[in-house]
């Protein structure tokens, strides 16, 4: 039996929070523009690549560390900082207030997995392993794509 159900849920206009701004948030906040979030990061630095989606207005950046108030209202949220403790605190206030939440640094403290996501016109598939192997989903996640660009 598994734990997780593959959902697909409506997230045009809906509020994503992403605190941190290395790249593993930028990699999630790559994935998060595709789906019409209106996405908020939080951190007192960014990547390039998050400040080029700031600039054109894509994203909204807050310069600053995490406070509870950013939580508030939110849909989904990202725990991405390299603070094992503030990441830990990020998942268990954002699981409180009802929020689907991914911490970056450890699977258990997740209430939803990020899966790899292809896309391919109207189709939209999702790749996890629950968390226990990456390499593998990145493989499958390959095939697929590979199978999805040869298609006539």
């Amino acid at each position: 039996m598994k734990e997780y159900f593959p959902l697909f849920v409506s997230s045009k206009g809906k509020k994503a929070l992403v605190i941190g701004g290395g790249k593993i948030a930028a990699r999630r906040i790559s994935t998060l523009i595709d789906f019409e979030f209106d996405i908020t990061v939080v951190a007192p630095s960014i990547t390039k690549e998050i400040r080029q989606f700031a600039g054109a207005g894509i994203i909204t950046y807050i310069e600053r560390e995490f406070t509870d108030e950013d939580l508030d209202g939110k849909f989904l949220v990202v725990a991405a900082t390299d603070k094992r403790e503030v990441n830990k605190y990020i998942g268990e206030r954002a699981k409180e207030l009802g929020a689907y939440v991914s911490v970056a640094d450890v699977k258990e403290e997740c209430n939803f997995y990020f899966p790899a996501v292809i896309v391919k016109d109207e189709v939209v598939i999702g790749v996890t392993s629950g968390g226990k192997s990456h390499k593998r989903v990145k493989d499958i996640s390959n095939i697929i794509r590979k199978v999805l660009n040869h298609e006539n």
